[in-house]
This record gives C-alpha cells, structure tokens and sequence, in this order.
C-alpha cells in the first residue's frame, strides 16, 4: 500500500488546499499585518535596495487574490482521488484525505480563536491587538569601521547590525 498511502497524502496534504491556505494566510499576514512598508523597510535594509511600488501592490493585493481564485477553484473542480485510470479510492480514503488537509488548515483558525478568547481583554480588544505587530521601529546606520562611509541607513525593526556583514561586505 506504500504508493496508495503516499498519493493520498500528496493529493490532500503535500499539495493543493492545505498548502494554498498557509500560504493565504501568511501573505496576509505579511502584506496587511505587518504592513508592505514595513516589509519593504526591512528588505531594504537587508539588501540595500527598495522594491517597487509593483512588489508591494503584488503583495497586498494580486497574491492574496490570486490565492482565492485558485482555492475556491480548487474546491469547484473537486473530484476524488484516482489511481491511474481505472481505480477510484473508497469514500473512507477521501475522508482520510480531508482529515489530513484539515489537521494542517484548522491551526490557523484554532489559534485565533483561542488568542482572542485567552487574553485579559475582550474578545475584540484581544483580536484587535493580536493584529498588531509588537516590533519598535528604529533608525540606525551601519557604517564601515575603517572609513567610515555608509553603508545601510534605514528603519528596521527585525534586523540588528551585524559585525560579520558589514566585515564580508567591505573586503
């Protein structure tokens, strides 16, 4: 049963749906959350180029939109698992798989929920500061240490100077 077993978790878990959902999610997170600015701030920083504008309405409004069209569709042109054209999986077997789909898509939900009900606030305070990102906004300049000049000036939360960077990139 190794390759029945091993196309059934492909089809439902490995790719499709499940995979699709995260990935929603994390866009979201990302480019409504944390913010495209931000996202931006930190790239620049971390390369020392700004992406464009193209990048950040890519971000915040074609990917998320995109991910829709392509899970609702998904979910349209359902049909059960097959093995080569003539064996269709038994109905137990598709719930297996849906089961398998749902154990990695209900975290995101099921810990939303739970942060908003878990908190000492209410429910919508708790959700409203669930949504915000707790990261301190600072500017710093990294500098090379012999000559002094500029190398990154920027705002940026995530990353900190890091000597073994700025040493790499001078030599």
């Amino acid at each position: 049963g190794g390759m029945y077993v091993f196309q059934l978790m492909d089809y439902y878990s490995a790719s499709g749906m499940s995979l699709l959902w995260v990935c929603f999610f994390q866009t979201i997170a990302i480019s409504w959350i944390f913010g495209t600015e931000k996202l931006c701030d930190c790239i620049e920083q971390m390369m020392g180029i700004r992406p464009s504008k193209f990048w950040t309405v890519c971000w915040r409004f074609c990917a998320p939109a995109v991910m829709i069209v392509i899970f609702v569709s998904q979910c349209l042109a359902f049909s059960p698992l097959t093995y080569g054209n003539n064996y269709v999986y038994p109905f137990w077997s598709n719930v297996i798989g849906f089961i398998l789909s749902f154990s990695s898509m209900l975290w995101i939900p099921a810990y939303a929920i739970y942060y908003a009900f878990s908190g000492s606030g209410t429910i919508l305070q708790n959700l409203k500061n669930g949504i915000l990102p707790q990261i301190k906004m600072r500017k710093f300049s990294i500098h090379d240490k012999q000559s002094g000049l500029l190398i990154s000036n920027s705002l940026g939360g995530l990353m900190t100077p890091s000597p073994s960077f700025v040493e790499e990139n001078i030599e």
